[in-house]
Order: structure tokens, then C-alpha cells, then sequence
């Protein structure tokens, strides 16, 4: 079936001198539809099996386990003048980060821009390809091993099949944009993924992932910020899973308990007998050293969840967010995301009221000016929590 949805001529690129080639005639081009399939259910770290580039003529699939000399292409994802089109590419932007050093300019999104068209939030890929297109894609080698070589029949159609199809979905999704004034929108929003992806690459922001932190006091977030730490370096310089390291819930466990000797250790759930023997002094060394710091170096307590008044605030927040969407005809998760409600309440209940980053941009005069006159009213009415 995929055979028959690729029309156009598939290249495969293999050598250096033949990326060098096709990346010079990209430097010419306007928009790429770009997609990576990769393996990483053993690793920290992504490894890249394939990069699939359409340019509106042709599919090329670029075959990183041959080709050594990436630059020709890092050159082309940071060549600003050509438009860089991706499908929800947090896991991508990993890819190229940390396979070829780079991350593009010029970026467009296509499930952040096909929200501000009109269409549902998240959507997948196949399901996007459904709505702008009424084109049904088979979903047969999502799972494929994509280091083998050499890749089937099917693989190969497949992967020239996603770029074929995303290339002509953002055509239609860019013209959407222009004609509704929003490309500005989905050009902000996708170039803030950048922004968001180097904040996450912070070890010492690690620890705010664990949904119960609020819960410590600012001595035990320090405990747990620092073995956080450590479990990143651990991953990062063995190249494997964070959970293949320590679990999330025994590092919770030591930062809760102030775990600090080793037979306390043993008895941590998670904790294994050879984890202590080989991690077992370092780990305690380090809570020994986070309950050293002086107060002033200590990470600040997390909010609480919103009390019940707070939560009546909230929903006055999404009511009002409802009715904008509404008016725009667009997706309310693509307005707010439930961590910017929250960030303006916790920090006008604490007299500065903070707006998100990207409250910033285009969102400013759309929907944050109604969202932080409401929070301002809350407060100076008095309300009490």
C-alpha cells in the first residue's frame, strides 16, 4: 500500500561526496520536510538509523551509519533562509543535537502549526496527513529496527512516504497561516521548542520532572536536585537509560528520608545490593554535601497544588481562554498549557506576578492581557486561599 502513496523518485544517500552534493543543490531551496528514525530503548542517548529529506521533487534518505562528514548538512540546518519543516520534533532536535551538533534554524512545526490552522491539538502525524490531505498512511513500520541494513522494501517506502506527505501537508499549512495572518504564530511557537529543548538539556533542572517535589522542603529538593545531577552524568557518560541507573522512586525515597549510610541505603526500595556496592559511598557523599549547603545556595521550595479557591480562579483562567479559542477557532491547548495557568497564580499569590517566557510574544496581546487582568482582580479583591 505505501508503495503506492510514494509518487515521487527515492535517493539514497550513502557516501559523503553524495550528501555533499544533494546539499548543495538544497542551499537553493526555499522549504525541506525533514524526519529521523532512530533507536534509543537501550540508550540515553538517540542513535540516528535514517534521515529522510524531501524537497517538494524528490525523497532522499540519508544514511547515517555510512556517512562520517555530517557538515554539508548541519550547513543546510543553519542556513536561515530555508524553512526547516518537522512533525512534532522534540525527539528529532535530540537526533541532531546529539548525533550531528547541530539544531535548525528556521523551524516550523507542523502539529504546532496545524493548531493555529484550525485543526486538533497533538495531532499525529497520519492523522494530520487524514484532515489536510484525506490521505490514509499505513502505520506498518513504526516499530522497525532502523539500524539494520539493508532496510526492506517497505522501510524505505515508508520512510519517503513520511517526507513526501509532510512536504505537501505544510504547503496547504502555510497557506492556512498566511491567509488567517498566524505563519508569525507558528514560526514563534516552533522556534520557542529550541529555546525549551536547551533548558531541558540542564542537569540541574532535572529534578523538577518529579511530580512530587512540591512535597520536600528545600533541603530534601537539594538532596534530590543533586542525585538528580549525578544520575544524569551516570546516563549521559554510559549511554544508558536514566531508570538503568537508580528509578525515580528510590531517589525520591533517599531525598525524603535524608538517607546518609549505607545500610540505610540497602534497605531502599530500588536499591540494589550491587548499586550500593558500586554507587554506594558516592551517592552518600553527595547527600552529605547537599546537606552542607548554606542556606542562601538552596533550591526554593515548589508550589503546592491550588487550593480550592485558587482552582475557582483556574477555571475562571480557562473560561476565558474557552471563549478566545473559540473566537480564533483554534485549540485552547494551543492558547495555555495548564503549567502557564498556574505559574500566574502561584506567583501573583506571592505579590509579583510572573508571566510564562512566551507570554511574551504573539499570545501577549491575544490572550495573557485578559488572563493577568483577571489574576490582578483575584488579588487586589482580597480573595483569601
Amino acid at each position: 500500500m505505501s508503495q503506492d502513496l510514494v509518487k515521487q523518485e527515492i535517493h539514497w544517500i550513502e557516501t559523503n561526496a553524495q550528501l555533499e552534493r544533494v546539499c548543495d543543490v538544497w542551499q537553493d531551496e526555499k522549504l525541506l520536510a525533514i524526519d529521523t528514525e532512530f533507536m534509543r530503548s537501550q540508550t540515553y542517548y538517540p542513535i540516528p538509523g535514517l534521515i529522510q529529506v524531501n524537497d517538494g521533487k524528490s525523497n532522499y534518505l540519508i544514511d547515517p551509519t555510512k556517512i562520517d562528514d555530517f557538515f554539508p548538512l548541519t550547513d543546510i540546518f543553519e542556513n536561515d533562509s530555508i524553512l526547516k519543516v518537522l512533525h512534532s520534533c522534540s525527539e528529532d532536535l535530540e537526533v541532531f543535537h546529539h548525533g550531528f551538533a547541530c539544531l535548525p534554524k528556521s523551524l516550523l512545526d507542523t502539529q504546532l502549526a496545524a493548531a493555529l490552522s484550525g485543526y486538533a491539538f497533538s495531532l499525529g502525524f497520519a492523522n494530520l496527513v487524514r484532515e489536510v490531505l484525506d490521505v490514509d498512511l499505513p502505520k506498518g513500520e513504526t516499530r522497525s529496527d532502523w539500524l539494520q541494513r539493508p532496510l526492506s522494501v517497505a522501510q524505505v517506502q515508508y520512510a519517503a512516504m513520511d517526507v513526501e506527505y509532510l512536504y505537501a501537508v505544510a504547503i496547504k499549512l502555510i497557506s492556512q497561516l498566511t491567509e488567517h495572518g498566524r505563519l508569525e504564530w507558528a514560526m514563534e511557537d516552533s522556534k520557542a521548542l529550541i529555546t525549551h529543548y536547551y533548558e531541558n538539556q540542564n542537569c540541574d533542572n532535572s529534578y523538577l520532572r518529579f511530580k512530587s517535589a512540591w512535597k520536600l522542603s528545600s533541603r530534601q529538593l537539594a538532596v534530590l536536585q543533586t542525585l538528580c545531577r549525578w544520575r544524569e552524568d551516570k546516563a549521559q557518560d554510559k549511554n544508558l537509560p536514566r531508570n538503568r541507573i537508580i528509578k525515580e522512586p528510590a531517589l525520591m525515597t533517599i531525598a525524603q528520608r535524608n538517607i546518609t549510610t549505607l545500610d540505610k541505603l540497602r534497605h531502599v526500595e530500588g536499591v540494589s545490593e550491587r548499586m550500593v556496592r558500586e554507587n554506594g559511598v558516592q551517592l552518600m557523599q553527595l547527600v552529605a554535601k547537599a546537606n552542607d549547603l548554606p542556606a542562601e545556595k538552596l533550591p526554593p521550595k515548589l508550589p503546592k497544588p491550588l487550593s480550592a479557591a485558587e482552582r475557582e480562579l483556574l477555571q475562571s483562567l480557562k473560561d476565558k481562554v474557552s471563549q478566545i479559542a473559540g473566537q480564533l477557532n483554534v485549540p485552547v491547548e494551543s492558547l495555555v498549557k495548564k503549567k502557564d495557568y498556574e505559574q500566574l497564580i502561584n506567583s501573583a499569590k506571592q505579590g509579583q506576578m510572573i508571566p510564562p517566557v512566551h507570554f511574551d510574544g504573539w499570545r501577549k496581546d491575544v490572550v495573557a492581557s485578559e488572563l493577568e487582568k483577571l489574576v490582578t482582580a483575584h488579588y487586589s479583591a482580597g480573595t483569601t486561599d
